[in-house]
């Protein structure tokens, strides 16, 4: 499973996923990003992991990402992107 975002910071990154994991647990949330994920069997075993750039690069950086995940999969962004 994929999801691909960026935060600015650690306070930024921190913050996101705990909206991410309040989400998950049906309580109020700022991020919808979590909606599909937490609807996968087993999600509450998912690992999550990140990679530091500089705030200038996380833009294009993540703009890379969904590029090559829609190259690879026929155009499509992966679901928990929608």
């Amino acid at each position: 499973m994929v999801h691909i975002g960026k935060a600015a910071g650690q306070d930024g990154l921190d913050q996101r996923l705990a909206d991410y994991r309040r989400h998950g647990t049906r309580l109020l949330a700022g991020h919808w990003g979590g909606r599909s994920i937490w609807q996968l069997v087993g999600s509450d075993a998912m690992l999550v992991a990140w990679r530091p750039l500089t705030e200038d690069d996380a833009g294009e950086a993540e703009q890379n990402l969904n590029d090559k995940f829609k190259e690879l999969h026929g155009g499509a962004l992966h679901f928990a992107n929608l």
